[in-house]
């Protein structure tokens, strides 16, 4: 929101598109900044319902977020991801199977009286983002969700900021190796 407000005189029309600059300097594409606003009032609205998280939400949301920006905005991918480093995509084939099992972490963990909301947060947000369900946007999809989860237990939302980027991609990364060690022990024993 406040990219948008202070964007409001800061922008460049001059290759044909419109930008907007942040309040660190980087510059964003008007349409990107705007539709992450409209996700995230999604979001807000989705958690104070409080109904049952689904895979139609997260459908709807990656519609909002990414509609004015690709083709396939609200649908999951059809093919397989290639990504330099540890990242390893779920198949297409599995992308339902695996969303529902995200959508049941969700319903039960909110459920659970006991359960730490923050550190489910946070799970729902690694494991979304080492499904990587969708050709653009799980990044930010993950960090809408986290924030989804995060708003329904009554938390602030979470921003990662530029500056810990590092730390958050490491974060990640450490995730997704623990996750592939459990698998490993699994079929090993």
């Amino acid at each position: 929101r406040e990219i948008l407000e202070r964007g409001q005189d800061s922008t460049d029309d001059s290759d044909g598109g419109e930008d907007v600059v942040a309040p660190d300097g980087k510059e964003w594409n008007r349409e990107v900044v705007v539709s992450h606003q409209r996700a995230l009032d999604r979001v807000a609205e989705v958690a104070a319902a409080g109904a049952p998280f689904s895979q139609e939400i997260v459908l709807e949301l990656h519609k909002i977020l990414m509609g004015e920006l690709i083709l396939s905005a609200g649908e999951y991918r059809e093919c397989t991801l290639k990504y330099k480093g540890l990242l390893i995509a779920s198949p297409p084939e599995t992308l339902k199977e695996r969303m529902e099992a995200l959508v049941s972490l969700v319903n039960s963990g909110m459920q659970r009286a006991e359960a730490k909301k923050d550190q489910l947060a946070w799970r729902v947000h690694h494991e979304f983002i080492t499904i990587h369900p969708f050709i653009e946007g799980n990044g930010r999809m993950s960090r809408l969700l986290l924030n989804l989860v995060r708003l329904r237990a009554g938390l602030e939302v979470a921003i990662v900021r530029f500056e810990d980027r590092e730390k958050y991609s490491k974060a990640i990364v450490e995730f997704q190796q623990q996750k592939i060690a459990k698998a490993k022990q699994k079929t090993s024993g």
